[in-house]
């Protein structure tokens, strides 16, 4: 069972039925209990809205049967929890002190060292994000790499 409602739009890329339509066509709603909505919109070229409920398999249901192989995809609206922001703050005051610290000892930084201490802090910088994805795609009893 999800959190929290969240609502979603059908992205048509191409209309493989004739329709329709091109660009968003439907807007939706999953529940919290995995029942989804969808409501066509009324415009060209089907100019009937309908709306839909899907009692179970959710927004899986809706792309095997809407999806069309990709040519309709679900864009979400509601992000549960947002990305955290990436902590370059910590880098940037991480990089000035390396770079004071070779100055005081009056010695240089090899371009390939600092390199390769660059590619450290932004990997360290990034990492909220990168553990938020890996939170996200994690399938339910699978470890987080």
């Amino acid at each position: 069972m999800a959190d929290a409602i969240r609502r979603f739009r059908l992205v048509r890329v191409e209309d493989v039925s004739g329709v329709s339509g091109t660009g968003v066509v439907a807007e939706g709603v999953l529940f919290s209990d995995e029942w989804a909505a969808i409501h066509w919109l009324g415009r060209e070229p089907m100019n009937e809205p309908t709306t839909v409920v899907w009692h179970n398999k959710g927004h899986q249901g809706i792309v095997k049967v809407h999806g069309h192989n990709g040519s309709t995809r679900i864009e979400w609206l509601d992000i549960a929890n947002p990305i955290p922001a990436a902590d370059y703050g910590s880098a940037w005051t991480e990089l000035r002190g390396y770079v004071a610290q070779a100055a005081d000892d009056g010695g240089m930084i090899a371009p390939e060292l600092l390199l390769d201490y660059l590619d450290e802090l932004k990997r360290r910088a990034l990492a909220p994000g990168r553990d938020w994805i890996a939170k996200l795609i994690q399938k339910p009893g699978e470890e987080a790499s």
